[in-house]
């Protein structure tokens, strides 16, 4: 029987198996195992030889029976399970070792990071600029105050951590003219020697991150759009908050809230404190809301609502201001805003620039030049009576300078000292508005340096502080400034 089933699948394949016949014979018979498994091989085209190797090697170990069935069983829908399960246990052992291995290298990222921020950002930066100033002041018929200038501004950062620093800022400045230290009068207000004030402190302040809100705490600047109604330092918080647009630049919203000593109420017919005194009583808290919002690729639009109340009683002045900016051009912008306050007088202000190119201390060569137009009232800034430096006669830094020509004297009654007090001609020139151009050119030599030059002409509103109203006269005012700017 076993031969015939041979002689059916070849001679071939029989003739191995007979010349080993006597030696397997009696294994083989057994249980019919050598049938079964001769039937199984030619049952499959081209089985021989694995039917001819098979029986080979089982000639040559007996054992390898048992192995054969195992490796011969039939696939089952239970085996392929099993090997599904082995495979997924496999992935997953696999997956968590990739997972251990991003882990270690996200830490050594981590570490690599902190090493080289030490390294290129330290705990500790100093940088700031100086200033060579020559400022030529031109008040009609009043002999012009011409002063020359040193400046050092210095800058701190102190880097607590990746979210919050403090950071200080110190300015020291030397008139060159007088070769006196920094804001040193003639023997202050009352003391021969005294200091009118000093501030080499001008900023010291925290800062850092909230969740997605910025937050300043301290003493800082505080800064209106273009300068136009706030230019001064505040004690205080500020908190800052951006919103994304689809012009890649965010709209920010500021608040800040704090106390100023840099306040003036001039003149202002609800005033009743000092009202002839350019600085008055000046112990203010103020309220700011800033808002920056581009309205398109190269447009923004700014807001400032501010409201400022003097603590001693409780006498207070808002303010608002709307302005935009745009480019209408790679190399032209245009800046224009209007501000008003809730005085009853001098409560008016706008101006309009024009800007071709910018100057940038990294670029050198690069230059920009401007003209812009003032109508600037002294009641609608909640800070500075001008902005831009100008100044009526009797509220300048050198005031004491100018001509007080004895034949133009007057006496006027100071309630304070119950005296009357010879004022000299520098108080008939009293200012409340100030109408006229500047035209400007900024460039930039060498690197991290920068030329300022700029002339300002126009006419100047008198004012008289007790109606707290123009008289109708103007006077011819010109300004001019050149500076020498140096960064480190």
């Amino acid at each position: 029987m076993v031969q015939e089933a041979l002689l059916k699948c070849g001679k071939s394949a029989a003739l191995p198996f007979l010349e080993g016949e006597s030696i397997m014979k009696k294994k083989l018979m057994v249980g019919g195992l050598l049938p079964a498994l001769v039937l199984s091989t030619c049952g499959v085209a081209g089985a021989q030889p694995a039917a001819m190797d098979t029986l080979t090697a089982m000639e040559q170990n007996p054992d390898a029976g048992s192995q054969m069935r195992a490796s011969t069983e039939p696939v089952t829908q239970e085996s392929l399970q099993e090997m599904r399960r082995q495979l997924e246990e496999q992935l997953q052992q696999a997956q968590e070792l990739q997972n251990r291995l991003n882990a270690q290298l996200g830490s050594l990222e981590k570490r690599m990071k902190k090493v080289e921020k030490k390294t290129n950002e330290p705990n500790i930066e100093i940088h700031g600029y100086g200033r060579l100033r020559w400022d030529k002041q031109n008040f009609e018929g009043l002999s012009g105050a011409d002063q020359k200038t040193v400046w050092i501004n210095l800058f701190t950062k102190y880097r607590i951590n990746d979210t919050w620093s403090i950071r200080s800022e110190h300015e020291f400045e030397n008139n060159l003219s007088k070769n006196s230290g920094a804001y040193e009068g003639d023997g202050g207000y009352d003391a021969p020697g005294g200091k009118k004030y000093s501030r080499p402190v001008l900023q010291l302040y925290a800062e850092g991150r909230m969740g997605e809100t910025n937050v300043k705490l301290g003493r800082y600047y505080l800064q209106s759009p273009y300068k136009f109604t706030f230019d001064e330092k505040i004690d205080g918080v500020q908190v800052s908050y951006g919103i994304p647009t689809k012009w890649g630049r965010k709209a920010n919203l500021t608040l800040n809230y704090g106390n100023t000593f840099s306040k003036m109420l001039y003149g202002d017919k609800e005033n009743k404190i000092d009202i002839w005194e350019p600085g008055g009583s000046t112990n203010f808290k103020v309220m700011s809301l800033i808002g920056e919002i581009p309205v398109a690729k190269n447009t923004n639009i700014t807001t400032h609502l501010g409201k400022m109340t003097r603590k001693n009683d409780n006498l207070s002045r808002k303010i608002w201001s709307v302005g935009f900016d745009t480019k209408l051009n790679r190399d032209l912008k245009l800046t224009a805003g209007m501000a008003k306050s809730d005085s009853e007088t001098l409560n008016k202000s706008h101006f309009i620039q024009l800007q071709y190119k910018e100057a940038r201390p990294d670029i050198p060569g690069s230059y920009d030049i401007y003209i812009k137009k003032y109508l600037q009232r002294g009641h609608t800034g909640m800070t500075n009576w001008f902005n831009d430096d100008i100044s009526d006669a009797t509220m300048s830094d050198y005031s004491k300078d100018m001509d007080r020509d004895p034949a133009n004297r007057y006496d006027e009654w100071n309630p304070s000292t119950g005296k009357w007090e010879n004022k000299g001609k520098i108080w008939n020139h009293r200012a409340g508005e100030f109408n006229g151009i500047r035209i400007g050119v900024d460039f930039v030599p060498i690197r991290n340096t920068k030329l300022l030059l700029n002339y300002t002409f126009g006419k100047l509103g008198l004012f008289d502080p007790g109606i707290g109203k123009l008289t109708g006269k103007r006077d011819d005012y010109s300004f001019f400034r050149a500076q020498w700017e140096m960064y480190f």
